[in-house]
């Protein structure tokens, strides 16, 4: 099947065509130094939402989700001190660190990339997740995880910055073509927080 992206940018507004499909993007706000165009349905989620979803003791610092609640867009700031001429490092140390948090890992990309004058370390992969559940591996069934995600990491104010996407396996096809797109649209000026705006 042939694939087809249309790009264009209208002001605040980005529209790209997939399987013969238009999609608006708007500019969102993920912090007030951090912008990015995402799908118009995508809503900011709640403590409420992040905390059933992602079970780490830092909730991300902005994440957006689609309509079914399984696609997932955002940002996440550390904490950890990095230099800016450190991205490539950043790459490799991090490629370990999922190898580490996954079952298994299929990578499907690697590569250190320059986005509106800012040098970003890529990973584009498939990360699955084995369930060890006792009950399932008693009845002969061993079910899985399996997620597409695309991160992007940056050195801004000496702390790494992560712009992620995830979602199941099952829309690989689909979202594999539009989020390079949408990461092309991330713009970061400064580390300053406040409450994420709604888009």
């Amino acid at each position: 099947m042939k694939f087809i992206i249309l790009f264009s940018i209208y002001f605040l507004n980005t529209f790209i065509q997939v399987f013969g499909q238009n999609i608006k993007l708007s500019k969102v706000q993920l912090t007030p130094g951090i912008s990015i165009s995402m799908p118009k349905d995508f809503i900011l989620m709640n403590d409420e939402m992040l905390a059933k979803k992602y079970f780490t003791p830092k909730k991300p610092t902005a994440m957006y989700t689609n309509s079914s609640g399984e696609v997932d867009l955002g940002v996440n700031i550390t904490n950890t001190y990095w230099q800016p001429e450190d991205v490539a490092l950043l790459k490799d140390l991090f490629k370990g660190s999922l190898r580490a948090n996954y079952t298994k890992v299929e990578f499907l990309k690697e590569e250190v990339v320059t986005i509106n004058k800012r040098k970003y370390a890529v990973l584009e992969f498939i990360g699955i997740v084995a369930d060890d559940d006792e009950k399932a591996n008693a009845l002969g069934r061993k079910s899985s995880i399996s997620k597409y995600n695309y991160m992007m990491y940056t050195v801004v104010e000496n702390k790494v910055v992560v712009v992620n996407f995830n979602c199941p396996r099952k829309y690989q096809q689909e979202w594999g073509m539009i989020v390079p797109q949408i990461m092309q649209t991330v713009k970061i000026k400064n580390l300053k927080l406040d409450e994420p705006k709604k888009p």
